[in-house]
């Protein structure tokens, strides 16, 4: 059995679904599973899309530098929901 992080959303490719693990003071866990993503996860996709856009506007080297740091942080967080 895979073992969910606690305390967040994440993804489940074998389900299918979003899982959401909470561990009580006894150690129980409870499973809460949805389909469409969490309101996280679409917030960090509508930040990714806006850096994207300045990504392709910007002309300056350290804005680009920025911008791209900033999407990869955004991005790692998403890869981790998928874990």
């Amino acid at each position: 059995m895979r073992k969910y992080t606690p305390n967040r959303w994440n993804y489940s490719e074998k389900a299918g679904k979003w899982v959401y693990v909470e561990i009580d003071d006894n150690g129980n866990r409870t499973y809460t599973y949805k389909l469409e993503p969490p309101p996280e996860f679409i917030e960090l996709s509508q930040q990714i899309s806006i850096i994207n856009k300045k990504l392709l506007r910007t002309t300056d080297i350290e804005e680009n530098n920025q911008l791209f740091k900033e999407l990869m942080r955004i991005s790692k967080k998403m890869q981790e929901m998928g874990k």
